[in-house]
């Protein structure tokens, strides 16, 4: 099984005809019994930190695989096996690169719904955020890193009834990780 200590990944080779598809993935289970989150069956403990996408050289997060590596490792070597993605969702590189070094991730929908914005008011967010939920996991939820998930960062509006919606409809949708509706 993947964790933070033995974060083992095995590559899978489909062949159809001519065409050949290989994807590396981890097999882990992530649950919650009372207030405990577990990692397959045993207690997990979080020591993260937050990733505010703040990239003054580039404008932008790193996009290979190297940079994360480097990233992570250095996380770890301060005793960290949690990061979350303020407001952001990681390139592929950084949930390929948490894959290989266990660290648990956790990205979040792209919106800061309290600055003109507010959910559950009619506005295209309700449905933009739902919606770009369901590609970040169709995308990039086969990494066994990628363990949790909120909706957005301090919402606004009737945002408990909408978070509480989606948290159940991404349940629904994937149960194989954790989600919350936001951070606050």
């Amino acid at each position: 099984l993947w964790d933070e200590f033995h974060p083992n990944l095995y590559l899978l080779t489909v062949h159809s005809g001519d065409d050949v598809y290989e994807t590396n993935f981890g097999l882990r289970q992530i649950s919650i019994k009372g207030r405990q989150l577990y990692i397959n069956g045993r207690p997990l403990f979080l020591r993260g930190t937050v990733e505010n996408c703040l990239f003054p050289e580039t404008g932008y997060p790193p996009t290979s695989k190297e940079e994360w590596l480097r990233i992570f490792k250095k996380c770890k070597d301060y005793g960290l096996n949690h990061v979350r993605f303020h407001s952001y969702c990681p390139p592929d590189a950084a949930f390929c690169a948490a894959d290989e070094t266990g660290i648990y991730l956790q990205p979040e929908g792209p919106s800061w719904p309290n600055h003109g914005v507010k959910l559950r008011s009619g506005q295209p967010i309700d449905d933009y955020l739902l919606e770009e939920s369901y590609r970040i996991i169709n995308e990039y939820g086969h990494h066994p890193s990628f363990v949790m998930m909120a909706a957005g960062n301090e919402p606004a509006g009737n945002w408990v009834s909408y978070c509480n919606d989606w948290v159940r409809q991404m349940h629904d949708y994937d149960s194989t990780r954790v989600y919350c509706g936001a951070s606050v």
